[in-house]
């Protein structure tokens, strides 16, 4: 493990909270509509379509997999990570628009620091157990997507109102105390055993049953994102 790594549960936990939709959700909302506010309507288009997009891919995938088992047993991958997808997609935007709103150069730096941080919280969503390495890696490139398709039609903005440039940071030092908790899993798995008309939700390790693969040792991906949820 590299050494400036987060070494303990409670760490990534910590790290895992800035995907958490209790929280950027929120951050999101006040950054966008400070981006609407610059007068960057292109952008801020761009941003809620194709962030919107993405959303809907995640729950399609996760759907999908939750009430009739589709996935893809040879990459372990069971659904798009949707803290890593909100991480990717909203953090280097805000970074960009707070700390770099007039200078491109600068504002694809910024970017790729928050592009750098929400790798981290896909990162912790493997050590939690709560996700596969492709579930993460995939979430992050649609994520990158939406936030490359924003900066592309982002122009030379003024800076933010304090309310939507002061708050976003505020909620994020304020992660490590605790996000705020939107029962997003229980949710999708109502959703999917409504429509799909399943007993129960399929497992990770039956996705692998059916497919000859086996999972040594550890709680599950899917169990352990259970647990994570339920705090």
């Amino acid at each position: 493990m590299i050494d400036w790594l987060p070494s303990t549960s409670h760490e990534w936990e910590i790290i895992t909270r800035l995907g958490s939709a209790g929280l950027m959700l929120p951050v999101w909302l006040l950054t966008w509509g400070g981006v609407w506010w610059a007068r960057e309507r292109l952008a801020a288009a761009v941003w809620l379509l194709s962030l919107g997009v993405a959303v809907a891919l995640t729950l399609v995938s996760k759907t999908l997999f939750i009430g009739w088992g589709i996935g893809i047993a040879a990459w372990d991958f069971t659904g798009f990570s949707g803290h890593t997808l909100l991480a990717t997609s909203v953090l280097p935007i805000l970074f960009s628009v707070l700390l770099a709103p007039q200078q491109r150069a600068w504002r694809w730096l910024t970017a790729a620091a928050g592009l750098a941080l929400a790798a981290l919280v896909g990162v912790s969503r493997v050590e939690l157990g709560a996700h596969s390495v492709s579930e993460v890696v995939s979430a992050w490139l649609l994520g990158a997507m939406v936030c490359l398709c924003t900066l592309q039609t982002l122009g030379r903005m003024k800076p933010l109102p304090r309310l939507a440039g002061v708050f976003p940071l505020a909620l994020l030092l304020l992660a490590g105390r605790g996000a705020p908790h939107l029962p997003t899993h229980e949710w999708e798995v109502r959703i999917a055993l409504k429509l799909s008309g399943a007993e129960r939700p399929y497992t990770r390790e039956q996705l692998q049953q059916q497919s000859g693969v086996s999972r040594v040792g550890g709680l599950s991906p899917s169990d352990a994102a259970t647990r994570l949820a339920a705090r």
